[in-house]
């Protein structure tokens, strides 16, 4: 579940042979706004844009010699989303550099021209502003005051008011309302998922065998510019159908989109925020209606139940304990040298009548590197506390890591513990696989395969594994299929497996 509200573009950079290209500069402009982004390839010719606003990016790369070596319009970043984007760059020869050159001195001088024409027919008059001047008198002895030196008069500064009109153009006129408006627009996404799964079991004597499950899901993001570096936020979610987790009395969700369920065939209004971004964009300030695990315990391998596993074992750390957004606040303060310290708190029970009898608190530090020349890693450590019993305080602390082996292959981890002051301790830990470049159909493709295990102190155990393969089929259209199997233990006389294939179609805009 959860989300960072940005998204990212990722990818290799080769040459017409093939070769990976390093000290490319790849930019990424935003097509609604004008915002450039950069990224520089690496020695295996990778590069990332790890956290861009939501919207449609032109991707371009121009060589030393000013000629455009790729290009491509309409790249669509979604939220909470990586999109992947292998480039191959054309070969650009010494003539195309020269004609290139040409062109852009022509194309200089006309609008040099064109420029001069409007500046001398095209300009208007701008709204008055106030200004202050200096300027200097001379005061006789009479207490006359003159504009020039007279016998006898002495020098005095003084400041005097005017009212002063700028000349603009109509284009300047123009681009001043296109700005304003720009900053006041409301964007919208959708994100609309449909998963099917089937459950046989394979261990035990439970009712639930040879039966289909369906669960449809719905998202209508809503996002507008307040002011700079300022946005406010809505997802407002919808969801029918029944998942297997009905029937199954798994200890962890089979399906990640059953916590979102909270009453069928109905609306409701899941996160509604307001970020801010101060301090050279270091320091992120989010309040509202939050979801406070969207922003702590990320993972690039294992976080997404759109995209990668459908179980929530392998979406979420079992031990973060929050199962409903509340009204919360979230920090994040990156001081850009790889370290990123966040902490929040939230509501954790919505029925409770004031928040000191229902706080959820949660902390992180995470640091980003490239061990062992190795391609990135991020490695993550969170504390969290929830007060809602209030007779046992619930404490509980985790690892998160994921850690690129090239640029298509990576590995993730999780770790966690959770305990009360009247429970001893549970336990939780999840590994898996991630390949982001397909290597079986096509290079936009993801698959993957992880473990979970879960022990409480009670005594109850989970053994879950699960595999899936992600086809892109347009740009917007993505179809997986998935196998999962889970083992549970629930007490001395109840245990169960069940083998649960499964088909996800999802489709964003």
């Amino acid at each position: 579940m959860n989300m960072d509200h940005r998204g990212g573009i990722q990818g290799t950079v080769r040459d017409e042979r093939g070769a990976a290209v390093e000290g490319a500069t790849v930019t990424a402009v935003n097509a609604e706004n004008g915002a450039q982004f950069a990224a520089t390839t690496d020695a295996q010719g990778a590069y990332s844009f790890a956290a861009l606003p939501p919207g449609e990016y032109d991707i371009s790369i121009v060589s030393a010699a000013g000629v455009t070596t790729f290009r491509r319009t309409g790249v669509e970043v979604i939220v909470d989303r990586t999109a992947p984007l292998d480039i191959t760059m054309n070969a650009a020869t010494a003539a195309e550099a020269a004609e290139f050159e040409r062109q852009q001195l022509v194309q200089r001088i006309a609008t040099l021209e064109q420029r001069i024409t409007e500046l001398e027919s095209g300009t208007v008059l701008s709204e008055p502003e106030t200004r202050v001047r200096r300027i200097e008198v001379f005061v006789d002895p009479a207490g006359a005051v003159h504009d020039e030196p007279v016998p006898g008069a002495e020098p005095t500064i003084t400041y005097q008011r005017e009212r002063v009109y700028r000349r603009q153009t109509i284009s300047e006129k123009i681009e001043e309302a296109l700005e304003d408006a720009e900053n006041r627009s409301v964007a919208v996404g959708v994100d609309a998922a449909m998963g099917t799964q089937f459950a046989s079991r394979t261990r035990g004597d439970l009712e639930a065998n040879r039966r289909a499950y369906a669960l449809a899901s719905a998202d209508l993001f809503f996002t507008a510019g307040i002011a700079q570096n300022t946005i406010f936020f809505a997802d407002i979610v919808g969801l029918s159908g029944s998942p297997p987790d009905a029937e199954i009395p798994s200890l962890t969700l089979l399906n990640g989109y059953t916590a979102r369920l909270i009453r069928q065939n109905e609306i409701n209004l899941r996160e509604a925020w307001l970020r801010t971004e101060l301090f050279g964009q270091r320091l992120a300030l989010t309040a509202g209606r939050l979801d406070l695990t969207n922003y702590f315990d990320q993972n690039a391998f294992a976080n997404d139940e759109t995209t990668q596993f459908i179980g929530d074992a392998l979406v979420n750390n079992q031990m973060l304990g929050l199962s409903s957004n509340g009204t919360g606040v979230a920090a994040e303060f990156d001081p850009k040298n790889g370290f990123r310290f966040k902490f929040g708190f939230q509501q954790s029970n919505n029925d409770a009548t004031n928040l000191s009898d229902s706080l959820y608190t949660l902390s992180e530090a995470g640091y980003t590197l490239t061990p062992l020349a190795l391609p990135e890693g991020t490695y993550r450590v969170w504390f969290r506390t929830d007060n809602t019993a209030q007779e046992a305080i619930s404490k509980g602390v985790g690892l998160s890591v994921d850690q690129k082996l090239t640029n298509i292959v990576g590995v993730f981890a999780r770790y966690g513990v959770q305990e009360t002051e009247l429970e001893p301790r549970d336990n939780f830990y999840s590994v898996g696989i991630g390949f982001q470049n397909g290597l079986i159909f096509s290079p936009q493709d993801r698959w993957g395969v992880g473990y979970a295990h879960i022990d409480l102190a009670s005594g109850e155990k989970e053994h879950l594994a699960e595999g899936y393969y992600n086809f892109q089929l347009t740009e917007r259209l993505r179809l997986s299929f998935h196998l999962t199997h889970v083992l549970d233990r629930l007490d001395t006389g109840t245990r169960f497996g069940y083998l649960l294939p499964g088909v996800r179609f999802q489709a964003a805009f």
